[in-house]
C-alpha cells in the first residue's frame, strides 16, 4: 500500500499527486507516533492510513476548519481539528491499557 492507494481513495487528480503523497507520509508518521510499539494488524493499519490521509487531504478544502458546504439545516460544517479522530476508535482496541 502506498500514496497511490490514498489517491484512489480520495478520488484526486494527477495534478494533486505531490499533495496526496505528502498527506500519505504525514498520515503514516502521525499513526506511528500514536501507536508506538503496539502490535496492530497490517490490514487495520492500512485502513487507518487511508482514513487519516483522507482527513489530511480534505482539510485543504476547509479553510479555517469550515467545509465549503453546509449541512441540511443550513449551518456550516466544522471538520475535526485532529486528523486521527476517526482512527482512535479503530486503534484503541489494540493499544495496551495501563492503570
Amino acid at each position: 500500500m502506498n500514496w497511490q492507494d490514498l489517491k484512489a481513495y480520495v478520488g484526486s487528480s494527477d495534478n494533486d499527486d505531490t499533495y496526496v503523497e505528502e498527506c500519505w507520509d504525514t498520515a503514516k508518521d502521525l499513526v506511528a507516533s500514536y501507536i508506538q510499539s503496539a502490535n496492530i494488524p497490517p490490514q487495520v493499519l492500512r485502513r487507518v492510513y487511508l482514513e487519516v490521509g483522507s482527513e489530511l487531504y480534505h482539510r485543504r478544502n476547509a479553510p479555517m476548519g469550515i467545509a465549503q458546504y453546509a449541512s441540511y439545516d443550513g449551518n456550516p460544517v466544522r471538520i475535526a481539528r485532529d486528523p486521527l479522530i476517526g482512527a482512535y476508535p479503530i486503534l484503541n482496541r489494540y493499544m495496551k491499557r495501563f492503570g
